[in-house]
């Protein structure tokens, strides 16, 4: 099955510099006379939906208007499409059947980075196999000259934000799945990031087309750590 991939990348900004006091070994514990400040958390998110209706009011038909709008040229383009986008997400919290999420704090901005880049390369490879059809039905579709109307689909959409500063405490630890309050907790996060605390954020969904449909063996396969939530 043929199914495109959308993303749309914010372009890694670098970071007003800020003063790092002298690193201290604590091993594997964090240091506790760090600031909360110090460093960049990367919170990466991934959302299964159940898509009756694939029209513009659809979360795919608004993932569509949010990336056509979005400008990722300038640090404040970026903070709007990760606030954009986790704004979304939350208002269709109802319409989540399943979820799991990582988040990682680094103790400096270039390794927070470094692992979102890690990150997004690693979500980015589950959608690289799924290519446009090229058909004279969807070019039609494409045109706004299909008559038929789109195919119900499961849907997976997964959003990967690096914001400032330490946020694993106050997000419940590492890594989840299945707890649609931590999801909620984390896009609200995501959402409420300024313009400044937003060093980085990846888009990505599938299906991307209107011909193309997700089904839950390939969901299974590619996203297993999905579950219901």
């Amino acid at each position: 099955m043929d199914t495109l991939w959308c993303a749309v990348f914010g372009a890694l900004l670098a970071p007003a510099p800020r003063y790092a006091p002298a690193r201290m070994q604590f091993g594997n514990f964090k240091n506790p006379f760090a600031s909360k400040n110090d460093g960049a958390t990367t919170i990466a998110l991934t959302i299964g939906f159940n898509v009756a209706d694939r029209g513009q009011r659809s979360v795919l038909g608004q993932l569509d208007a949010i990336a056509a709008d979005a400008d990722t040229s300038t640090s404040e383009g970026i903070a709007r499409l990760c606030g954009d986008t986790s704004l979304a997400l939350l208002r269709r919290r109802s319409e989540w059947v399943s979820c799991s999420g990582t988040v990682a704090h680094r103790g400096t901005d270039d390794d927070a980075l470094l692992f979102f880049d890690r990150l997004v390369i690693q979500e980015a490879a589950k959608f690289d196999d799924r290519d446009s059809s090229t058909t004279i039905d969807a070019a039609l579709s494409a045109a706004g000259l299909g008559a038929r109307s789109a195919p119900p689909t499961l849907a997976v959409v997964c959003v990967i934000g690096c914001v400032m500063g330490d946020r694993e405490a106050q997000l419940g630890g590492t890594s989840f799945s299945g707890d649609a309050a931590r999801l909620q907790t984390a896009l609200q996060e995501l959402a409420a990031a300024a313009e400044g605390e937003v060093f980085a954020f990846e888009l990505l969904w599938v299906p991307g087309g209107d011909d193309e449909t997700l089904d839950a063996d390939a969901v299974m396969i590619d996203w297993p750590e999905l579950m219901p939530c």
